[in-house]
């Protein structure tokens, strides 16, 4: 009798130590769970943010180019200018030269134009307040000043800066990376050029 008594208890006693480990097992899987649901959803609610923070062009490129006159492959663009705002979205864009990445590419090369020395493209806002922050309702100009490209940073080097403009009849492409938000691109191709400053 009392050796099934305690053949009891000790049946007893397992039994509970079992109850207490799954206990404690299904708490560990249970915040497993919601940690990778709270993961989940930070994830998603970073994607939207993302998606909707787009910079979109309000006006056509304005160009300026050296000269008229001659052969098209020797009229140079020396100079673009457009505008740009932000979408529907609701998200801010930084548009200081520490967060944003602007690139221009022609059919020979390719090179980043929107440094820390802002001598060849500056951002300005013209409708707005006068922070870096692209916001709903504000616009800002972004001028390209070509001329001030070094033809030995472009890739590939170019001997020659006739190289590194871009002339009429070709595809220009400026693609501008914020640190947040939609990638935004421009191509165009340059038409027939019969005044010094034109649109296309």
């Amino acid at each position: 009798m009392n050796r099934r008594g305690l053949t009891g208890l000790e049946t007893a006693i397992i039994l509970v130590a079992f109850v207490i480990t799954a206990s404690a097992f299904s708490f560990v899987v249970l915040n497993m769970g919601l940690m990778s649901a709270e993961q989940a959803q930070s994830v998603i609610s970073s994607s939207i943010d993302e998606s909707s923070a787009a910079i979109m062009m309000d006006t056509g490129i304005i160009g300026t180019f050296a000269n008229t006159t001659g052969a098209q492959s020797t009229i140079c663009l020396t100079k673009a200018t457009f505008y740009i705002r932000l979408s529907q979205g609701d998200t801010p864009i930084d548009m200081d030269d520490s967060n944003v990445v602007i690139t221009y590419t022609n059919p020979r090369c390719h090179t980043t134009v929107y440094d820390t020395n802002g001598t060849i493209t500056t951002i300005t806002a013209v409708a707005g307040d006068s922070d870096s922050m692209l916001e709903v309702g504000e616009k800002f100009k972004v001028v390209i000043d070509f001329t001030q490209i070094d033809k030995a940073t472009v890739d590939p080097v170019q001997a020659d800066m006739n190289n590194v403009y871009a002339h009429p009849y070709e595809e220009l492409r400026i693609e501008i990376q914020p640190s947040g938000g939609a990638r935004f691109s421009v191509e165009r191709v340059i038409p027939q050029v019969s005044n010094i400053v034109m649109g296309f």
